[in-house]
């Protein structure tokens, strides 16, 4: 009798864990201090949690009841809030189920996938889940992207291009023109647009022109509702409907839908608060600053990716972890002594700020 990992696809057996942030209670346990004293700045999560009448919304649900299939209601309202028409629109258990999907209908074994590092590790996640030859072509010194070396990759094998904007960790805009770059190819361009609320900016007015064009966006940043998982991508109808037909019937539940129709219906009052993340990002560089032994890079999105430059990355994340304060660290070469701090509370960045002037 054959061992079980005989019977496996081979690629799938050999693929690494993907690891996302512990829970605070995990923290608080290797920082030997209360769950309730952790700050957490490691997910680029919103810090005022669910909007009050978000959270009223997922009573009394019919949790009996399957969710609807088509997502009438869901992609009505997306429609009304993107002014995109509904037909263009699909949402997903959050991006990763939709970058999944684009995965499964365009990417077979050994074909390219292209992304640009450092950027979101779930697009090389789901390109090594699909068997594909994952193409990471290094960003510029200023982290924009590298349009000679990108065009150089792509050939008849090279399928979808993933590419942040903006990027996480670096916080810097895709573009328009080496988007244009890209797309007049004619590989498939998906243009990630999980900090869109924070950043203002859009490529989505290129949708008209560009069949390949895939518009990724997520509610789990602006709108706090990052545990419910909750995504959506705007496309040509023609490309939404194979994806359509690709999902799985029930990907979105009730709750999250529900979720969603709140949120869009509050979200002046969301849209309020993804600005004062904005604020506080700034607060925080401005006060870098005037410190000596860090610098940082500009950033479009609720989180700054910063260097320290008389003690390693490891040695501020620690030092940061003894004042309960918690942010994203990186095993990239390319990153350097970097972390990534993601926008908090004001109280938060009061906290932030007195313990960088530590331990810098």
């Amino acid at each position: 009798m054959s061992k079980l990992e005989d019977l496996m696809r081979p690629h799938m057996a050999k693929i690494a864990t993907y690891h996302g942030v512990d829970p605070s209670a995990e923290l608080a346990r290797k920082a030997g201090i209360k769950p309730e004293d952790v700050i957490r700045l490691n997910a680029n999560e919103n810090p005022y949690g669910a909007f009050d009448k978000v959270a009223e919304a997922l009573t009394n649900l019919d949790l009996h009841l399957y969710p609807d299939t088509q997502q009438r209601k869901l992609r009505a309202a997306l429609s009304e809030y993107t002014e995109q028409p509904a037909e263009r629109i699909i949402a997903g258990a959050g991006g990763d189920e939709i970058i999944d999907l684009l995965m499964r209908l365009f990417v077979g074994p050994g074909q390219k996938v292209l992304d640009c590092e450092p950027t979101f590790g779930m697009y090389a996640f789901s390109a090594r889940q699909a068997d594909a030859k994952i193409v990471s072509v290094d960003r510029n010194s200023t982290w924009d992207i590298d349009i000679p070396a990108m065009l150089e990759e792509i050939d008849e094998s090279a399928r979808i291009v993933f590419l942040a904007s903006p990027n996480n960790p670096t916080g810097n805009l895709l573009t328009e023109s080496d988007a244009r770059a890209l797309l007049d190819t004619g590989i498939v361009v998906c243009v990630d647009e999980t900090y869109y609320e924070f950043a203002s900016s859009s490529l989505s007015h290129l949708l008209d022109e560009y069949e390949n064009l895939v518009i990724l966006r997520s509610f789990s940043k602006w709108a706090g509702i990052a545990g419910l998982r909750v995504g959506y991508a705007i496309a040509s109808a023609n490309l939404i409907q194979h994806l359509l037909d690709i999902k799985q019937p029930y990907n979105v539940n009730i709750a999250g839908e529900a979720a969603v129709l709140a949120a869009l219906e509050h979200r002046t009052e969301l849209l309020e608060r993804a600005g004062s993340l904005v604020e506080q990002r700034q607060r925080l560089e401005a006060a870098i600053d005037d410190m000596d032994g860090i610098s940082y890079y500009p950033s479009r999105g609720n989180f700054l990716l910063c260097r320290f430059e008389r003690r390693t990355a490891e040695e501020a994340y620690v030092g940061l972890a003894e004042h309960g304060i918690f942010v994203r660290r990186f095993s990239q070469p390319v990153l350097g002594n970097s972390l990534r701090i993601s926008a908090g509370t004001p109280e938060q960045t009061d906290r932030v700020i007195a313990a960088l002037r530590t331990v810098v």
